[in-house]
């Protein structure tokens, strides 16, 4: 997948409005809460990443979710 695709895979787990990008602030998206993180870890699953919700309490950008999901993303 590229890294749009990703960033709106990303939004719909959130079921987030906004545009991301890979500067967006985590704690800016509205959505980005316990049920975003639950949401997110389900989606991450989805590509075979495990990770937990203690992880999250390290990311601070979108940025930080893309280089989670590493070379699932091309380019």
């Amino acid at each position: 997948m590229t890294q749009q695709e990703f960033l709106e895979a990303i939004a719909e787990a959130l079921d987030c409005e906004m545009e991301l990008s890979g500067e967006t602030i985590l704690d800016d998206i509205d959505e980005y809460d316990s049920i975003g993180v639950l949401s997110l870890m389900s989606y991450f699953d989805e590509l075979g990443i495990k990770v937990s919700p203690n992880d999250f309490e390290k990311f601070e950008t979108v940025q930080d979710l893309i280089n989670l999901a590493g070379d699932k993303i091309d380019g």
